[in-house]
């Protein structure tokens, strides 16, 4: 995965990194504890969405705005947990384009970023025990949020 964010290298501006989730749920907490780990590896990388201070579906589009408005012409790259077919489970992908948070869920929220990483947390199937917090394992999780931010980490010190 370190590899593959040398994409981030031929780009103009700076790299921002967006953990969309709630820590409240396990399966949707991915993209807050990587943020997290995220800014443990490398701190002086720009990152919004922690444990701490989460960017979820309340203040998503608020928080967004003053994102944008404070670091003009940055590269956003979203990371949030996706679903997939049980096959998939425990995988992380990178894509270019923006991400549709909510989409598992059929919340209507404000696409974010140039690129994002997802990782796929639960199999389609899960959909309808989605919504409960205790529904799910932190283990892969946690592995997925390790493996993304090592890449992460790995990638920055590579450039300084």
């Amino acid at each position: 995965m370190a590899a593959q964010l040398s994409i981030l290298d031929t780009l103009a501006g700076k790299p921002i990194f967006l953990g969309i989730g709630s820590e409240r749920h396990i399966l949707d907490c991915l993209g807050p504890l990587t943020g997290s780990m995220i800014q443990e590896k490398a701190a002086s990388l720009l990152v919004y969405g922690t444990l701490d201070e989460p960017l979820h579906a309340k203040n998503l589009a608020s928080r967004m705005e003053l994102i944008r408005r404070q670091h003009p012409g940055c590269v956003e790259i979203a990371i949030d947990a996706s679903l997939a077919t049980a096959d998939d489970l425990g995988m992380v992908k990178l894509f270019q384009g923006t991400l549709q948070p909510g989409k598992a869920v059929a919340r209507k929220l404000e696409p974010v970023g140039h690129f994002y990483i997802t990782g796929i947390v639960a199999g389609q199937d899960d959909k309808p025990r989605l919504g409960r917090s205790s529904f799910g394992s932190i283990s892969h999780v946690y592995q997925m949020a390790r493996l993304i931010s090592d890449a992460v980490g790995i990638w920055h010190n590579s450039r300084t």
